[in-house]
C-alpha cells in the first residue's frame, strides 16, 4: 500500500487554531479569508484542548482546514438501537467541490475563489461545523497558456491559496508521467492526491506517492475522501509515462477502502465518507439516462458501499446533480454531483446528520462563478498569483508567429466540441505534423494523423492574446491548441495497420466516447460506412490518390501519445516510432513560422478528407444511373453513348463523370440540339479530347432531379474491329465543398458495349440497353455481368442468355446499386466487403464545357481532378 502522506493545508498564511474557551469556530480562521462577512457563529461546546487528530494508517493522509479546534461527537447522542453515532452535536457540514479546472486561472480563478470565500463566510449557525474544499482532479494539464507556459505551477499555487484540502487524481495529472505526479506536482501541492485504483503493474498495491484516501478535518468533523480515476486513463495519456502502473476498477477500489475504514477502531473511524471519482456521466437528462450513458458511472452509483455518504464525479465536463438510491437501503439516497469544468461552477453540497447518524442532503447545487467577486484576503492573494503568471506568460507568449485567413476550428455540435466529426483544425494539425518531418533528420513521411482529443481550443481571428492585430496568431494561442508537449515523430507501419487505425475510430464498447474522428493530412482520402458492422466500416483508403497497399510500409507523422497506442488506437503500437527531437507544439509553431516567412496566411481546407458511404445517393436509392450505347460503330466513324440518370431530388455537385476508352478510341462532348435546351450555347460541340488519352473526366455542376442525360460521342479508329466497351465512373469531385455530406464518395462504374465493323449487327435493342445487368460484378433483375449465365434478363459482356438476354451491344445499369464490384444489388444494398474498385475515376485529362441535357440547360464545366493516378 502507499505510504502515508501527511500534509497540513497552507493558504499563504499561518492557520489560526486559537479558540475561545468552550467555543470552536464554524468557518475558516481569518487567515483563510472571512471576507466582509461580520456574522459570528459557533458550533456546539467542545473541549478546546481536543485536536481531533486521526491516527496514522498506511492507507490515508490527514489534512485540516483550520476551521475548528476539533469539536468531538457527544457519545450521549448515539441512537440506542443503532451502532451508528451522531458524529458531532453540530449536525451540518458544507463541502465545496471543483473538477476539471485545467489550469484556467486567467479565466476563472478569482471567480472560483470569490464563490468559495463567500460560501465560507455565509455558512454560519449553531448547527454548522464549517466548510471543506475538495477537487475531483484534472486540476492541471490541457491548461491555457498562462498556466501551461509555467508548467502549471501557478494553478497549484491558486488551489493552495483557496484552501483545497484533498483531490482525486484525474487522467491529466498523468500527462507527464507518474514520476512527475508523485514528485513535482505533489511537492507543489499543499493537499494530498488520492488514487485508490492506481496500482503498481501486476499487483494490488496502490502506487507509492498516492493515497487510497485522505482524512480532512472540517470543524472537528473527520471526513474520509476516497479518490479514484477512470480506467480510460490508460488510453488517455502517453503510455510511456505510465508503463509501470495500471488502473483497476474504480468502484471495486472504493468498496475495498470503505471496508477498511469500517474495520478501523471506532475512535479512528471517519464521521463521514465521500468519494471523489474522476469519471462521470455522458448524459444528464435524468439519473437513468446518466447511468445508461457510461458503465463505469453506473457501477459507481449503484454498487458503491452504503457507508459512502456522497459521490463527487468529474471527467465528462458536464454539470449535474442527482439523488441516487443507496444500494441495500431503499429508503435512503445520497447525492451525486459533477461541477462542470474550467471553474464555471463550484459544487455546493451541504449534509445534515439525522438521529440515526445517517447523513442526508440538505443542499446539492451548482453555483455559477461568472462575474463573481468577493472582497477577502484569499481572493486578493489569488489575484496576485494570476497577475504575476499573466505578466510572465505575456512576455513568453506574445510573439506573433503567423496569420490565419479565417477561423480554424474543432468540430462542433449543439454549441459543444464534437470529437466524432471532421474538423478543419484537426486536418491542419495533421498537415503540420507531416510537413514538420521535412525539417528534421528523419526521412519524409507519407502522411500525418492526429487525434481530436489533443485539440484543446480553436484558432479564431477575434481572439486577441495581447496587442496583436486581428487574425494574427501568437505563440500562446498556438500552445493553447496543442498544450501537451507530446514528442513528434514518425511511425513506420503496414498499410493493413493504417486501415486498422481508421477502423479503431469506432472505440471499444466501454470507452467514454463511441467514435473519435482522426485528423488526417491532405495526402489521405478515406471512405467509411458508419452503418456497417464493427470491423467492416472502412471501405477505401487512398494515399496520394492510390489505394493503400495492405502489405506496403508507410511512414506516418504523428505524436508520441498516438504512437504509443493512446486513445485506443492500438494499431499505431504495431509500428516503429522514430522521434524527431521536436514536440508537437514546436512542429506546429514551425509550420506557422514558415508560412509567415513566405508571407502567406494559414488557411483552413474545407474539403472533406473522410467521407461516409452511408450518405451515398446511389447506394441509398436516391439516384439511379445507366450507360446506354449504339448497336454498332463503324471503323473511323462516331456514335453516341449517354449516361442516363434519374434522381429523386437534385444531387449537389460537382460530380465527376470519368470516361474510359480502349486505346485508339477518342471521345468528345456530344452536340446539344435545340430540343434539348432552348438556352443552350451556340457552340455545336465541345472540344475533342486528345487522341492519346486513355480517359477523360467531365465535371457536372450537379445532377438535377428527375431524368437527365450526359451524352458522349465516341469515335472508333480506322482499323477497329470486334467490339468496343465504353466505361464511365461517377463520383463526387474531390475538390467539391463536401463537409460530412458527400453524395457520392465512392466511384460507381457503368459500361456499355457496341459491335465494331462495317457489317456489324448486334442483338441489342434500339437503344442498346439491357434489362438490367450490373457491370463489374453483381447482377440486377436476373442479368449476369462479365460472362455469367443470365435468366430472364441479359448479360452485359457476352455471357450465355435465356429468355431475351443480350450478348453484345448491351448497357449495364444500376438502379441504386454500385457497379464497382462491391457486390451491391440493384436495390442499392451493400455487403461491406472488399475495398471498392475506383481506378477509372483517378485518370485525368480535362475536357471543356459539356451541357447536361435538362430543361433550363444546367451548366456543366470540365475541371482538373484533384487526384492523378499514373
Amino acid at each position: 500500500m502507499s505510504k502515508l502522506v501527511t500534509k497540513v493545508l497552507a493558504t499563504g498564511a499561518a492557520v489560526s487554531m486559537l479558540t475561545l474557551p468552550g467555543l470552536s469556530p464554524a468557518i475558516a480562521a481569518p487567515s483563510l479569508g472571512n471576507g466582509t462577512s461580520t456574522d459570528d457563529s459557533v458550533s456546539a461546546p467542545s473541549d478546546p484542548t481536543d485536536s481531533a487528530e486521526t491516527a496514522e494508517s498506511p492507507n490515508a493522509s490527514e489534512t485540516s482546514n483550520g476551521a475548528s479546534s476539533g469539536a468531538e461527537a457527544d457519545n450521549a447522542a448515539k441512537n440506542a438501537d443503532a451502532e451508528d453515532k451522531t458524529p458531532v452535536e453540530a449536525t451540518e457540514v458544507q463541502l465545496l467541490n471543483i473538477t476539471d479546472f485545467h489550469g484556467r486561472i486567467s479565466e476563472s480563478a478569482t471567480q472560483v475563489a470569490s464563490v468559495i470565500e463567500e460560501e465560507r463566510a455565509n455558512f454560519t449557525g449553531p448547527d454548522r461545523v464549517g466548510t471543506g474544499v475538495l477537487s475531483t482532479g484534472d486540476n492541471i494539464g490541457a491548461s491555457t497558456y498562462t498556466s501551461s507556459s509555467q508548467n502549471d505551477t501557478p494553478t497549484l499555487d491558486v488551489l493552495n491559496a483557496i484552501g483545497v484540502q484533498a483531490s482525486a487524481v484525474g487522467n491529466h495529472e498523468f500527462d507527464k508521467g507518474i514520476d512527475d505526479l508523485t514528485g513535482r506536482v505533489s511537492d507543489e501541492s499543499d493537499f494530498p492526491y488520492s488514487g485508490a485504483n492506481v496500482y503498481d503493474k501486476g499487483t494490488d498495491n496502490v502506487v507509492d506517492g498516492l493515497d487510497e484516501y485522505s482524512v480532512v478535518d472540517v470543524g472537528g468533523l473527520k471526513i474520509a475522501v476516497i479518490g479514484v480515476v477512470t480506467r480510460d486513463t490508460a488510453s488517455l495519456v502517453s503510455p510511456d509515462g505510465i508503463a509501470d502502473i495500471e488502473f483497476g476498477d474504480p468502484t471495486d477500489a472504493v468498496n475495498r477502502v470503505a471496508d477498511d475504514l469500517e474495520e478501523l477502531p471506532e475512535d479512528e473511524q471517519p464521521d463521514m465518507t465521500v468519494v471523489e471519482a474522476h469519471l462521470g456521466a455522458s448524459s444528464t437528462d435524468s439519473l437513468e439516462d446518466a447511468e445508461a450513458s457510461n458503465a463505469e458511472f453506473k457501477k459507481l452509483v449503484t454498487e458503491t458501499d452504503a457507508s459512502v455518504d456522497a459521490l463527487f464525479t468529474g471527467h465528462t465536463h458536464l454539470p449535474y446533480t442527482f439523488e441516487a438510491p443507496i444500494p441495500g437501503e431503499p429508503d435512503r439516497t445520497r447525492p451525486v454531483i459533477e461541477a462542470g469544468s474550467y471553474g464555471e461552477f463550484v459544487g455546493n453540497l451541504t449534509m445534515r446528520v439525522d438521529g440515526n447518524g445517517h447523513w442526508q442532503t440538505e443542499t446539492a447545487e451548482l453555483i455559477e462563478t461568472e462575474d463573481k467577486s468577493y472582497d477577502s484576503e484569499v481572493v486578493d492573494t489569488v489575484k496576485g498569483i494570476v497577475g504575476d503568471a499573466e505578466a510572465k506568460a505575456k512576455e513568453l507568449g506574445s510573439e506573433v508567429t503567423g496569420t490565419i485567413s479565417e477561423d480554424i476550428t474543432r468540430a462542433e455540435k449543439d454549441g459543444e466540441e464534437d470529437r466524432g466529426a471532421e474538423s478543419t483544425l484537426g486536418n491542419l494539425v495533421a498537415d503540420a505534423l507531416k510537413e514538420g518531418v521535412e525539417e528534421t533528420q528523419l526521412e519524409e513521411a507519407d502522411f500525418g494523423i492526429t487525434n481530436p482529443g489533443g485539440l484543446r481550443t480553436d484558432l479564431l481571428c477575434d481572439d486577441i492574446y495581447n496587442t496583436e492585430d486581428e487574425c494574427e496568431v501568437t505563440v500562446a494561442e498556438l500552445n493553447s491548441v496543442l498544450p501537451f508537449a507530446n514528442d513528434h515523430g514518425v511511425v513506420t507501419m503496414k498499410g493493413e495497420d493504417v486501415i486498422g487505425l481508421f477502423e479503431e475510430q469506432w472505440q471499444p464498447d466501454d470507452a467514454s466516447r463511441s467514435f473519435l474522428h482522426l485528423g488526417i493530412s491532405d495526402d489521405l482520402d478515406v471512405v467509411y460506412d458508419s452503418t456497417a458492422d464493427k470491423g467492416e466500416h472502412v471501405k477505401s483508403v487512398k494515399v496520394d490518390g492510390k489505394d493503400i497497399d495492405p502489405d506496403q510500409e508507410y511512414r506516418v507523422a504523428t505524436l508520441s501519445f498516438l504512437a504509443a497506442g493512446g486513445d485506443n488506437f492500438s494499431s499505431f503500437a504495431k509500428g516503429d516510432f522514430e522521434q524527431s527531437g521536436l514536440t508537437d507544439f514546436e512542429t506546429w509553431e514551425n509550420y506557422f513560422n514558415k508560412h509567415q516567412a513566405e508571407g502567406k496566411d494559414v488557411t483552413p481546407d474545407k474539403n472533406e478528407r473522410q467521407a461516409d458511404a452511408a450518405d451515398d445517393v446511389i447506394d441509398s436509392g436516391g439516384l439511379s444511373a445507366e450507360l446506354t450505347g449504339p448497336k454498332t460503330i463503324k471503323p473511323g466513324e462516331s456514335a453516341d453513348f449517354a449516361l442516363k440518370t434519374n434522381a429523386k431530388s437534385e444531387v449537389a455537385g460537382p460530380i465527376d463523370v470519368t470516361v474510359d476508352l480502349p486505346e485508339g478510341y477518342t471521345a468528345e462532348a456530344a452536340p446539344q440540339s435545340e430540343a434539348q435546351s432552348a438556352s443552350a450555347s451556340a457552340t455545336d460541340k465541345a472540344p475533342e479530347v486528345s487522341a492519346e488519352a486513355a480517359a477523360k473526366t467531365i465535371t457536372l455542376d450537379s445532377i438535377p432531379a428527375g431524368e437527365s442525360e450526359t451524352p458522349v460521342t465516341v469515335t472508333a479508329p480506322d482499323d477497329a474491329s470486334g467490339e468496343v466497351t465504353v466505361k464511365v465512373s461517377v463520383q463526387a469531385n474531390a475538390e467539391g465543398p463536401w463537409w460530412d455530406d458527400n453524395p457520392l464518395p465512392l466511384a460507381h462504374e457503368f459500361e456499355a458495349t457496341a459491335a465494331v465493323g462495317d457489317d456489324a449487327n448486334a442483338s441489342a435493342g434500339d437503344d442498346g440497353s439491357a434489362d438490367g445487368g450490373n457491370a463489374d460484378g453483381g447482377a440486377a433483375d436476373g442479368g449476369a455481368a462479365d460472362g455469367g449465365d443470365s435468366a430472364a434478363g441479359g448479360s452485359a459482356d457476352g455471357g450465355d442468355s435465356a429468355a431475351g438476354g443480350n450478348a453484345d451491344g448491351a448497357s449495364a445499369s444500376a438502379d441504386g446499386g454500385s457497379a464497382d464490384g462491391t457486390g451491391s444489388d440493384a436495390n442499392g444494398s451493400k455487403d461491406g466487403g472488399d475495398l471498392p474498385r475506383t481506378g477509372f475515376e483517378t485518370f485525368n485529362i480535362v475536357a471543356a464545357a459539356l451541357a447536361l441535357i435538362v430543361a433550363g440547360a444546367t451548366a456543366v464545366t470540365v475541371v482538373r481532378r484533384r487526384r492523378i493516378n499514373s
